[in-house]
């Protein structure tokens, strides 16, 4: 929960996301060979071993501190990256990201060298499925990362991914041989991509470039929207440092006339290219479109791609997207449907097995119908072969990309339930909705079939189960919908930032699968069909061996209106009942924060992970806060106060010993807790905002306003202008309630943060001065948003402050009154 909820651009969405320095490579268990598989419980094999195999049960026990060096020095699974499993179902290729402090996103950087933040600090692995022997086949040499689909050849003797390891400073496309154990550098092209289609033959692939009509400085200048004007304008003084920005006047009346987008659509601004793996040479096929995906036919004979035209409406996040066609046999383009609703990566479509119709699930922040539509890739309009009812309200579990089976039947996600259509259209049915769970993804293979069992009678979904808060695996009886469950043991499989968090073999006899829960970091295993036998793919954090941490634990309350909420409650490791402990809060409106049960560390890694706090001895709790349109700031007291209570009455948080923190829209929420509640010994409040009026008016420099369209119909839920509801934005700013406050405040903000302007971090520290209240500010010069991405130096400053703050205010000294303070009887 590290940045405001936003319908981020398809290669910015790593704001907000994860992405860390260690040396070492990665450690990872060898596989037994087949015949001699051993089954693993991915809950318990966590246990530190000796030489000899004897387990460290005293080690692993023993209580200390986690330290912050060895959560900074993490390594992950890569984000936004694929993991693949190669045709010929011997290699298991994913990312492992070993370098944190890679800086917050920028787009100048990005449009300059093509490097995404996700593929920084990043090495390309593989595994033998066979033999279980796994290599770092990059080495950390440059940045090195894999697109969103897996990207290996056809024929399986290649590897596809992007890396800056040549030392020119640009992304290049490369590719590992298998057959020759060869790394080798395709093209010189400039690639700016998160996609890689191979071609059938397996000699040529597909990718995204800068177009040819610019010049990389002119492609910044163009993305960032500082283009330098070669004729002047005029009234313009030769040499002026001007920027002109214009509005034209509205004289229709319309309200839904001016245009205020959030962001420039020109980001996606790219051409589409064809290059030979054999001699690097290219050829454009479709150029200075804005390209967010594109998707190759079967046959290789059409290549789809997705277009973003403008956002619906003033204030709103939704895009509306034309869904093309290019046809390699003629070299022509036409669009096949247009101004159609999808989330903000235009992603959600997908080709027919043959490749003869294309299919697109709508979606985005307007979209309640959630259709499903079909088009012939030789001419015809779209015909929606779903008809579904249009909800109240929007769905988070409605995004899928359709995926077909060899019938040409079309499966879907609809409100938390497995659906199947056809290309005769008529209305969707409902296969199965999995009792108590909500169905999250379909487990596919090569990311648009569906992965059949039993003779084709049996598919396998992901699942939540929302009262558990734990995800599973369960296959389904496609004909008579009855659900079987496979896997569910409190743990995540869905809590990485992966595009795909699993593999399928081709001939579907082994799946590849993240894991995660609170206690224990991401790590991939291999199991197989029936998810029976398990084996440890991957140890990426050994250094975690050591620790005894905390556990988490589901509560729940009531809150002053009478609603049933939940929270996670994390424990100190050495826990006992009846003694209290300090209690910090990590808030995070508008979040269902009780979904987390599942993640190690709660929040996130690096500086968020929730262990620093808990193996320290403090209990930690992440309580959902669900807010309403006009009155975010009192729903806030309402919910998490009820929440704070309860802790309290079960004996565990010492009343005299709170405190409250949060990051961006976290930030708003701990200043808007504070100004209401005197209860607080101590907050952090980190890159996030009080003034919701001055949010709202922040502008980026191409012209760009994210905060209008957050305020009046995003996370904000004004539900309208600050013309139109005044009284609403001065009611939930906490700016004009600063008198109110008497907990002592640390303002944490990064000097270069674009999604909350570091003036809103200023704001509340020059406000609380002027008043004479408590308070400290942490500006870190040259940080982006969210400190995830910050320089080492500076993360380690933060985690080493947020420590000592909490210590100072919460802890009670040796001696001091109630520093043993016990349940009462």
């Amino acid at each position: 929960m590290t940045g405001r909820k936003k319908a981020t651009p398809f290669f910015t969405s790593t704001l907000i996301t994860s992405t860390l320095v260690a040396a070492a490579v990665v450690s990872l268990f060898p596989l037994p060979s087949h015949g001699q598989v051993k089954t693993q419980n991915l809950v318990t094999d966590r246990v530190p071993k000796n030489h000899d195999g004897q387990e460290h049960v005293e080690e692993a026990q023993k209580p200390q501190a986690l330290r912050i060096e060895d959560t900074l020095n993490g390594r992950r699974l890569g984000d936004l990256m694929s993991m693949g499993i190669s045709p010929d179902n011997r290699w298991l290729a994913y990312g492992v990201t070993y370098k944190q402090d890679v800086g917050s996103f920028d787009l100048a950087a990005w449009a300059q060298t093509g490097v995404p933040i996700s593929g920084k600090g990043t090495d390309i692995y593989v595994s033998d499925i066979q033999t279980g022997k796994s290599r770092n086949l990059t080495e950390n040499k440059g940045d090195n990362w894999l697109p969103m689909r897996p990207a290996w050849s056809p024929d399986g003797h290649c590897l596809a991914f992007l890396s800056d390891r040549d030392g020119g400073g640009q992304a290049r496309l490369w590719i590992w041989d298998a057959t020759k154990d060869e790394l080798r550098k395709v093209s010189d092209i400039d690639v700016r991509t998160e996609q890689i289609e191979w071609m059938p033959d397996s000699q040529e692939i597909m990718v995204t470039t800068v177009p040819g009509s610019l010049s990389i400085g002119d492609y910044v200048r163009k993305l960032s929207g500082v283009e330098t004007a070669h004729n002047l304008a005029p009234g313009q003084a030769s040499g002026s440092t001007v920027t002109l920005y214009e509005a034209a006047a509205n004289s229709s009346g319309d309200k839904e006339a001016p245009k205020s987008d959030p962001w420039n659509l020109d980001r996606g601004l790219r051409d589409l290219a064809i290059v030979d793996v054999r001699t690097g040479k290219f050829k454009m096929i479709v150029r200075g479109q804005r390209i967010t995906s594109y998707s190759l036919s079967p046959d290789g004979s059409h290549v789809a791609y997705t277009t973003p035209k403008r956002f619906e409406k003033p204030g709103s996040q939704q895009i509306l997207f034309d869904l093309a066609i290019f046809d390699l046999r003629t070299m022509e383009s036409r669009v096949v449907a247009s101004n159609i609703r999808l989330d903000f990566d235009g992603t959600a479509f997908s080709w027919s097995p043959e490749g003869s119709y294309l299919s697109f699930h709508t979606g985005g922040t307007e979209e309640r119908a959630y259709d499903c539509y079909v088009v012939n890739a030789n001419g015809g309009a779209p015909r929606d072969v779903t008809l579904l009812s249009p909800q109240k309200q929007r769905s988070r579990y409605e995004r899928s990309t359709p995926v077909w089976d060899m019938q040409r039947h079309i499966y879907f996600l609809h409100a938390g339930a497995l659906w199947r259509t056809s290309l005769d259209g008529g209305k969707a049915v409902e296969v199965a909705e999995v009792p108590n769970r909500k169905v999250l993804r379909i487990v596919s293979q090569s990311g648009i079939l569906l992965w059949e069992s039993d003779g084709r009678k049996s598919t396998v979904v992901l699942t939540q189960d929302a009262l558990a808060k734990q995800d599973g695996f369960y296959k389904i009886n496609l004909a008579t919908g009855e659900s079987t469950k496979l896997l569910e043991r409190g743990q995540c499989y869905t809590c990485g930032v992966l595009e795909r968090p699993f593999a399928v073999t081709r001939d579907g006899q082994h799946v590849a699968f993240m894991a995660e829960d609170a206690q224990h970091d991401t790590d991939l295993w291999l199991s197989d069909p029936g998810f029976i036998n398990l084996r440890r793919l991957t140890h990426l954090n050994p250094q975690f061996d050591k620790y005894n941490m905390g556990a988490a634990r589901l509560i729940d309350w009531l809150s002053n209106d009478g609603e049933r909420l939940r929270g996670v409650l994390l424990l100190p490791p050495d826990y006992q009942p009846g003694k209290r402990y300090p209690l910090v809060v990590w808030v995070y409106e508008g979040s269902s924060l009780s979904d987390r049960l599942s993640r190690f560390g709660l929040v996130n890694h690096g500086p968020f992970n929730m262990q620093l706090l808990a193996t320290r001895g403090y209990a930690v709790l992440l309580p959902d806060a669900p807010q309403h349109l006009g009155t975010p700031m009192v729903d806030l007291a309402k919910t998490i106060l009820p929440g704070v209570n309860e802790v309290i009455r079960m004996g565990i948080a010492d009343p005299d010993q709170l405190g409250v923190m949060g990051h961006s829209y976290g930030g708003y929420s701990t200043m808007s807790l504070i100004v209401q509640a005197k209860r607080f010994k101590a907050a952090i409040e980190a890159d996030g905002t009080a003034d919701l009026f001055g949010d709202y008016g922040t502008m980026n420099v191409d012209g760009s306003a994210f905060g209008t369209a957050i305020q009046e119909h995003g996370q904000g839920l004004m539900g309208g202008t600050p013309w139109e509801v005044r009284e609403r934005y001065i009611e939930n700013s906490p700016i004009f309630f600063l008198d109110r406050v008497e907990t002592p405040l640390l303002i944490v903000h990064g000097s270069k943060d674009t999604t909350v302007a570091p003036f809103l971090g200023d704001q509340i520290f020059v406000g609380l001065r002027r008043l004479g209240k408590g308070v400290e500010y942490a500006k870190y010069e040259g940080e982006g948003h969210s400190p995830l991405y910050w320089s080492y130096a500076n993360q380690l400053d933060f985690c080493e402050r947020m420590i000592a703050w909490f210590d100072d205010h919460l802890k009670k000294k040796e001696n001091e009154p109630g520093a043993d303070k016990q349940k009462p009887n």
